[in-house]
């Protein structure tokens, strides 16, 4: 039987391990819908634009680098566990899709994510709409042999 503490309350013991696996799951989830519901913001955005929004969305994922060969550029960024890299794919300096490459430890999760929060088409792909419906959104997920890709394009109605 607990005793009341000296204010009079009831404590109530977690185990530090529950709390640490919780709080690792729940930091996960919070990221992974993030990544899935704000790839659309960051369409038609130029670079600085870009790099601002991370800044400033509080995500896990750092700046990694930044690659123009003249025939490709885009931006990388990766979370702290390297388990999800983001890539912002430019052309002509405005972002034309996103492309998430993930770890197949989040597969389920990020499948569940899809299906929760965006209107399922066929063959892992999934479509989602603009706010002043100007655009609908094409969300396709690929299996890879060693991770999984979801790319993210705007496709005008």
């Amino acid at each position: 039987m607990r005793c009341p503490n000296k204010e009079g309350l009831f404590a109530i013991t977690i185990n530090p391990g529950i709390m640490k696996t919780l709080f690792f799951t729940l930091i996960l989830l919070s990221s992974v819908l993030v990544c899935s519901a704000q790839s659309q913001r960051y369409i038609g955005s130029t670079v600085d634009e870009i790099k601002t929004m991370m800044q400033q969305s509080g995500s896990d994922f750092f700046f990694t680098k930044e690659v123009n060969t003249g025939k490709h550029h885009f931006l990388k960024y990766e979370n702290m566990d390297q388990t999800k890299t983001m890539l912002f794919i430019l052309k002509n300096g405005k972002c034309s899709h996103t492309k998430l490459m993930c770890d197949y430890s989040l597969l389920k999760q990020m499948e569940d994510s899809l299906n929760n929060n965006y209107q399922y088409q066929k063959d892992l792909t999934w479509r989602d709409y603009s706010q002043d419906e100007d655009y609908e959104y094409l969300i396709e997920l690929k299996k890879r042999e060693w991770f999984f890709t979801i790319r993210t394009s705007r496709v005008k109605k």
